[in-house]
This record gives C-alpha cells, sequence and structure tokens, in this order.
C-alpha cells in the first residue's frame, strides 16, 4: 500500500538449477556448465522449469567437454566475426544494454556505487547504438521472465517499451520519478528488493528480438570466426561503454563449418561499435529467455531477479584472445 492509494498484492514462484564439471590435468582447471555458468538458468514457474532443462541427459557431454578442453588449442589475439548465444549473449545484453539504459544512472543518481552510463540524456533518439539488426526492448509482461510482475513497486503497470529500434537508442528504463527527464511516462521499472527498501530504476527483462537468420545461417555465412559459449568472467566501466568478456569454451568457424574447439576464449570491445557490428540475428525458433537471479545496485545493496530473452547473433571483426 502507498500513499496513492495502491493496495497490491504479488505472488511469483522462481526456479532454477544447473550442473558444473571440472576437470584438473597438470594443474590446469576446466570447467563446463550447463545450461549455463555460475548459478545456472532461472524462470518464473515451478519444477517443470528443472525438467525442461534435462540435466541429466546433458552431464556426461559436459563432463566429456571439461576433459576435452585440457587438449583444445589456445585462441590468437586478433579479430573476427564471433557468434554469441544463450546465456553468454543475454549476459552481453544484461551488462551493455540493460544497466546502460537505466536513467537513474544517466542523471548520477548511481555515480557512488554502480557508475554513469554514456547514454546521455542528450543522445535519446539521437544517436546510433547499433546496427539495424539491433532492436533491445523492455517487456515487465514477458512469459516466465524473472522480472516479469503485474505492477512494478510504485504501482505502475508492467508493459512494453523499446529501448533500441532498428539500431537507434530510443528510450530508457525509468520510474515515476525519471520519466519527467524523458517522456513523462514510467514504464513500471521502479523496482525495490523488499518492502523495507526504496524502490530504485531497475531491468525487467531485456530483449533482444529475433531477427530472420538461423544459426547455422549465421555460421555457413563466416569465413572465419569463433563460437562462444557460456561465461566465465566479466569486466565493464561504469559507463557501460569498455567491456570484456571471457568464455568456457569456443568452436572455430572456418569456410562456414564448425572445426577444433578452443579454451579460454575472450573477447572485447566498445558497446557501440560492438553493436554496429551485428550481421545477423537468428529467429524466433531460437530465442529463448534466460534468468539472471542476482543482479545488485544501489546502497545499500539491492539484488533482484531480471530476465533476457535472446537468440543467437553475429558480430563482424571483433577482438579476441585468450584469458591469462
Amino acid at each position: 500500500m502507498d500513499t496513492e492509494g495502491s493496495v497490491i498484492s504479488q505472488t511469483v514462484l522462481h526456479s532454477g538449477a544447473g550442473i558444473s564439471a571440472t576437470s584438473l590435468l597438470s594443474g590446469e582447471v576446466q570447467t563446463r556448465s550447463f545450461p549455463s555458468s555460475f548459478r545456472g538458468d532461472h524462470k518464473a514457474g515451478g519444477f517443470e522449469v528443472i525438467r525442461a532443462m534435462n540435466l541429466l541427459e546433458n552431464a556426461e557431454r559436459i563432463a566429456s567437454e571439461a576433459v576435452q578442453l585440457h587438449k583444445a588449442k589456445s585462441l590468437e589475439d586478433c579479430r573476427m566475426d564471433i557468434i554469441l548465444g544463450g546465456s553468454q549473449l543475454a549476459l552481453q545484453v544484461h551488462e551493455s544494454c540493460g544497466h546502460a539504459v537505466e536513467l537513474d544512472r544517466v542523471l548520477g543518481y548511481e555515480a557512488n556505487f554502480a557508475g554513469t552510463s554514456f547514454l546521455t540524456l542528450d543522445k535519446w533518439k539521437n544517436y546510433r547504438y547499433g546496427s539495424e539488426k539491433v532492436h533491445l526492448v523492455q517487456d515487465g509482461t514477458t512469459d516466465m521472465g524473472l522480472g516479469t510482475a503485474r505492477y512494478d513497486d510504485e504501482g505502475v503497470p508492467s508493459c512494453r517499451s523499446d529501448l533500441v529500434k532498428n539500431g537507434e537508442f530510443v528510450g530508457y528504463l525509468k520510474g515515476r520519478d525519471s520519466a519527467r527527464f524523458e517522456d513523462g511516462t514510467s514504464n513500471g521499472a521502479s523496482r525495490a528488493q523488499g518492502w523495507k527498501n526504496v524502490p530504485i530504476v531497475r531491468m525487467t527483462n531485456i530483449h533482444l528480438l529475433p531477427g530472420q537468420e538461423t544459426l547455422d545461417q549465421l555460421i555457413s555465412s563466416t569465413k572465419r570466426g569463433i563460437l562462444l559459449a557460456d561465461n566465465s568472467s566479466w569486466s565493464i566501466d561504469d559507463k557501460r561503454w569498455n567491456f570484456q568478456f571471457g568464455c568456457e569454451i569456443g568452436w572455430m568457424i572456418e569456410n562456414g563449418k564448425i572445426t577444433d574447439m578452443v579454451k579460454n576464449p575472450t573477447y572485447t570491445g566498445i558497446t557501440p561499435e560492438f553493436w554496429a557490428g551485428c550481421s545477423g540475428v537468428s529467429d524466433a525458433k531460437e530465442w529463448k529467455v534466460w534468468g539472471t537471479p542476482n543482479c545488485g545496485k544501489g546502497q545499500p545493496m539491492q539484488t533482484i531477479r531480471v530476465g533476457h530473452g535472446v537468440s543467437w547473433a553475429k558480430f563482424e571483426q571483433v577482438r579476441v584472445g585468450v584469458s591469462s
């Protein structure tokens, strides 16, 4: 209940799980995870979410890949096309888009802790964030999304709105207080960890909408590149401008075919340059919502749960290398 007269009670059920296999050989440690690294995958739902993961069916494959990584080659420092999907692309969206469009960050409210954003007010509807293939939205109504609710914690109904459309930056995540700096209307993105916390601008579900290609087409159109999977490390500056990600595993692509396994791959980039290089996004058949159960922000710290829908995407001439 709030001073505006809102009396709202919402009940949500979240479930998640994951497995990992770790191999140690001659002092080298390699890990493979399924369906995602770190905390697995999470969705709004009950035990049917766990059953659908087919954890046992994938356990042997994951263990085998962890062992195979010891013999895999390392990636040379160079530039090449990369293909991202699954939880790694979800994390890319989370870090380089989701946080960057939080309007309170833009206004400096988080500058002493979580940072600011390169997407300053003068760039609203006046800035190219990525290629025409890039369409990013926030959607607090997504089926099974961790960031889904009927209302946010200011009593505003959840909705869907564009953040980046055809590569152009068009909207922020905002609450009722910060919305006046954009178009005056909250998009239901003011959330609190609990009853004793002050609502602040947070992600709901942030999605990269599907395109027209298939994963097979993205691979076959790549002369020399790499397909990367499952995060092992990440780093991004406080403006969400310069980033580096490490992955558990990669597979080289040569003349449109998957070839050798690669261990400890990394990639790095500048956010708008990286998304400007997006040359293809796979279709709705390969699109899936992933869950992030531990997004932290604020002082005192508030941890909330958010969702990210992605398929597969290809990015051209990205700087890649190997983690130390």
